[in-house]
C-alpha cells in the first residue's frame, strides 16, 4: 500500500521540477484534465495528492508496456523456434 504523503498546494513551477517536464508539457497535462488547477485568490495551485496519482497512474502504464512488450518478444522468438 502507498505511503500516504501530507497534502500540499504545489505552484506550477513545482510540477514542472517535480515531473521533469517543460513547461509546454505540464500545460498539455492541465489543458487535458490530468491534472486540475485550482484558483485561490486567483493564484493557480495544484492539490499535490492528485498529482501523486497521476505519477502513479503513468508508472503502472509504463510496467504494462515493458510486460507486453516481453511477452511480444517471448512469444516472436517461440514463433520463430517452431
Amino acid at each position: 500500500m502507498p505511503q500516504t504523503q501530507e497534502r500540499r498546494l504545489l505552484q506550477r513551477s513545482d510540477l514542472i521540477t517535480i515531473l521533469q517536464l517543460p513547461e509546454p508539457k505540464v500545460a498539455w497535462l492541465i489543458d487535458t484534465h490530468q491534472i486540475r488547477a485550482l484558483l485561490l485568490c486567483g493564484e493557480e495551485r495544484f492539490d499535490s495528492r492528485e498529482l501523486d496519482r497521476l505519477i502513479e497512474t503513468y508508472r503502472q502504464i509504463s510496467e504494462r508496456k515493458e510486460q507486453h512488450a516481453q511477452e511480444l518478444i517471448k512469444s516472436s522468438c517461440l514463433a520463430g523456434v517452431r
